[in-house]
């Protein structure tokens, strides 16, 4: 139940909510009181408070129970202009508190990063403990502006105890104040921005690093990769290096591999450029492990993937050999291109379709000399030839890269010129293909700027004396060249 105020009491409630703009559900809720309880007071004082300034000097010198007459009697009537003055008179001393209030707080120096959470207490109020609220001492006046800024400057200065004012956790040295610096966290250090190379962007091949993202792979496995001493050495050195590229691609890089053969046959590991994730790369290496060493084991291992047929590259008529297992690499548009090439011009005639010769002007029947046995030109006309050819080759290259037997350079020189010795009549074994002319339209079907072609590095993988044709040889290198690449030997 609410406890029982006095008359000025009941003022003090009043004034306080008018003065320090309360509004009146807090004010209730503190003194508790009811809303009815504070609004009839509130009435009450404007308008019977004008009869405090109708007290004349006579009555003031009359005793107590006249006063008490005065302040029992009624008022009928309360001019209106009565009640405005009041209100006037009340708000103007509010503002002008307000405004001396600030002024004193602006002059009076405040430390920086001192903050004041709590509101001086009006008055003292003791919760009870049936919930009641009783007023212990109503009339206490809010503490000065001069005490209040008095400790806003001892906040956070050394107690006797050691401690901080404001703080729980006593200092340690003899610091008069937290160090800040030790108290904020260490900044991270940002690590720096890896280079381009560390991004993907980086292949190692042959022991060398090459700046790219998108690479392809390009293998000549043809069966005359395995003709020749020590030929499946270099074939199995070839395949190891291009295992040791892959192997080494960040998983944001992109390849593919393509296996190409005699003049217009080859395979792809998939249709587009791959990402180099384990799942992809595993099928590289299957792919490249299943190349045997023998023909039937390696016709039979690179046909696994997807044909030329499946494939997006539509590579025109007349390009053949390298031109066609580089235009079909290219098709992938990638950042470089690693050929490894073999002696493509030593392919086998009955592993090349009519349909190849398309193009370049000639017939799979054509060959640049006809059998010297149907010229009527018998053994004799042999062992001319075969002298020839060895002169030949001893007058082009130095005799101290040539053996010492004269039999075994007549039979490097006839390989040389594609001359089988061991058909009867000496009969050319290989066909006449026009190299330059494929090597033009290789270049007719570039679709690709000049500034869009990737890197090309060719690695010849050649049996001992042996050399591509001459205009082969010439634009291959050229070419190379002019893509900022090179064209070299494996190993």
């Amino acid at each position: 139940m609410p406890a029982e105020f006095t008359g000025e009491q009941k003022l003090r409630i009043v004034l306080e909510s008018i003065i320090r703009g309360v509004p009146r559900d807090d004010q209730c809720k503190k003194y508790g009181i009811t809303s009815e309880q504070f609004q009839t007071w509130h009435d009450h004082l404007i308008k019977n408070g004008g009869s405090i300034y109708e007290q004349t000097g006579s009555n003031a010198g009359r005793g107590s129970n006249h006063t008490k007459k005065i302040r029992t009697r009624k008022i009928k009537y309360v001019p209106w202009y009565i009640k405005f003055l009041l209100i006037l008179s009340i708000f103007s001393n509010l503002a002008a508190g307000i405004v001396w209030a600030v002024w004193n707080w602006s002059v009076q120096p405040v430390e920086p990063g001192l903050i004041v959470d709590a509101e001086p207490s009006v008055s003292q109020i003791e919760i009870a403990d049936d919930n009641t609220s009783l007023v212990k001492d109503i009339t206490t006046q809010p503490p000065e502006l001069d005490d209040l800024i008095e400790q806003v400057d001892q906040f956070g200065k050394l107690s006797d105890d050691g401690t901080v004012r404001g703080m729980k956790a006593p200092l340690s040295g003899n610091s008069p104040r937290p160090n800040l610096e030790e108290m904020l966290a260490p900044a991270l250090k940002l690590p720096e921005p890896p280079s381009s190379l560390e991004l993907g962007n980086r292949v190692d091949f042959i022991d060398q690093t090459y700046e790219a993202k998108h690479v392809v792979y390009l293998i000549d496995a043809g069966s005359y990769q395995l003709k020749g001493p020590n030929a499946v050495e270099r074939f199995e050195s070839m395949k190891l290096s291009v295992l040791e590229s892959l192997t080494k691609l960040s998983a944001n890089s992109y390849f593919n591999l393509v296996l190409c053969w005699n003049l217009r046959e080859s395979h792809a590991l998939g249709k587009t450029i791959l990402r180099a994730n384990d799942e992809n790369k595993r099928y590289a290496t299957e792919w490249i492990t299943s190349l045997g060493i023998t023909p039937d084991l390696l016709k039979e291992g690179r046909n696994q993937f997807y044909p030329k047929e499946l494939l997006y590259a539509q590579v025109l008529p007349g390009v053949v050999g390298p031109w066609y297992g580089l235009a079909t690499a290219m098709s992938y548009d990638p950042d470089v291109v690693f050929f490894l090439a073999g002696n493509m011009p030593d392919f086998s005639p009955d592993e090349v379709s009519r349909n190849d010769f398309n193009g370049l002007g000639i017939t799979r029947d054509t060959n640049l000399l006809a059998n010297p046995q149907s010229a009527g030109v018998g053994q004799g006309l042999n062992s001319l030839i075969r002298k020839t050819a060895g002169y030949w080759l001893v007058a082009l290259q130095s005799e101290r890269n040539l053996p010492d037997n004269a039999e075994e350079i007549e039979e490097i020189a006839l390989k040389r010129l594609g001359i089988d010795s061991s058909l009867p009549g000496l009969s050319f074994q290989k066909h006449a293909i026009p190299w330059g002319k494929s090597f033009d339209n290789f270049l007719a079907g570039l679709e690709l700027g000049i500034s869009k072609i990737p890197q090309v590095y060719v690695f010849q993988t050649l049996q001992e004396h042996t050399r591509w044709p001459t205009s082969l040889q010439k634009s291959m290198a050229e070419f190379c060249e002019s893509t900022r690449g090179n064209l070299s030997v494996f190993p």
